[in-house]
């Protein structure tokens, strides 16, 4: 099953440790090691991004794959793209939570191929809370992946952090990698949620009276109302944390579009100033080529003057030679 690169698929069961940074450094979020501790992935939060955009990358600091959360989403929906790229048309699949889920963690995978949606190409199936997830393919039964809090792997540090995922043969884990880091960050932000609601319940509690008149019975249905509150509130928050993160995105969107504008603008003007020295130019050196044709010409009118002259004074030499020989004619008989 290739969805990323056929080279991230082998025809052996392939075990990773990944590792998830409490605080991110250099090395990314999260780190993907094999069984020997080589590491083969790092995982990298993007600066100044307004949806929990990743990008992974190999051990040689190559950009595999972009997967970001997607704005407006009522499932909290993600998406992975090829590379760094984060446009439609490198889209390789997306990520949601089941619409049904029958257990603590469901999400339904589709690939870009499955236009329609009708039904998921994968389903990551398990509770999270104990890393215990199995990953199947189409058909429900088939299993491409598992997640597990054990692995045999070598130079890594067991801990709450850590965990083991396990590729079955002929199944692309860079695929299985990424369902994986986006499984923990949805989790990871429901429970930051979570964890605020119920600092804020206790505090309240702390507050009341111990002395309660109420039965066993309405504490209990009240306890089941907060909680489906609760659960309720979280769906509003993070609905309003995307109309936020949307409206961020479109400042900076308009924004890049003014300095687009403007760099248009300032190429147009310089094609044209550009255009008016090249008319410039030209004119210069019509004019130049005019005027020594019209002093070539004057040069040629002089010369052929020159030339009719020359004839009429040896014409005129003649006559005077002519003059002479008969005024010496008649000179002699008088002599």
């Amino acid at each position: 099953m290739v969805v990323v690169d056929a080279q991230y698929v082998e025809p052996c069961t392939v075990d990773l440790a990944v590792q998830r940074k409490s605080v991110a450094n250099s090395n990314g979020n999260f780190t993907v090691v094999d069984v020997n501790g080589n590491i083969l992935f790092n995982i990298k939060d993007t600066l100044f991004s307004f949806h929990d955009r990743h990008i992974l990358y190999d051990a040689s600091e190559k950009p595999v794959l972009t997967f970001k959360k997607k704005l407006r989403s009522s499932h909290g929906r993600w998406q992975a793209f090829k590379g760094e790229s984060a446009t439609y048309k490198d889209l390789l699949f997306s990520v949601k939570n089941s619409a049904a889920p029958k257990h603590e963690t469901e999400l339904d995978v589709f690939l870009v191929e499955n236009k329609e949606e009708k039904t998921c190409d994968c389903k990551v199936v398990g509770d999270w809370e104990t890393k215990s997830c199995t990953i199947y393919a189409q058909d429900g039964s088939t299993v491409l992946a598992e997640v597990h809090d054990k692995q045999n792997i070598t130079n890594v540090v067991a801990g709450k952090e850590t965990f083991g995922i396990t590729v079955y043969p002929d199944v692309d884990y860079v695929f299985i990698v990424a369902l994986v880091v986006i499984l923990t960050e949805i989790k990871s932000h429901e429970n930051s949620i979570l964890g605020k609601k119920k600092k804020n319940k206790k505090k309240k509690e702390e507050k009341k009276s111990s002395d309660s008149s109420e039965d066993d019975k309405k504490d209990k249905e009240k306890k089941v109302e907060e909680e489906e509150k609760e659960k309720l509130e979280v769906k509003e928050e993070q609905q309003k944390e995307e109309e936020e993160e949307e409206e961020k995105e479109k400042e900076k969107e308009k924004e890049k579009e003014k300095e687009e504008d403007k760099e248009e603008k300032e190429e147009e003007e310089e094609e044209v100033d550009d255009d008016e020295d090249d008319d410039f130019d030209q004119s210069v050196d019509d004019s130049d080529f005019s005027d020594d044709k019209s002093h070539k010409e004057d040069e040629d009118d002089s010369d052929d003057k020159n030339h009719k002259e020359e004839p009429k004074h040896e014409e005129h030499n003649n006559d005077d030679d002519d003059d002479e020989s008969s005024s010496t004619s008649e000179e002699s008989p008088r002599k």
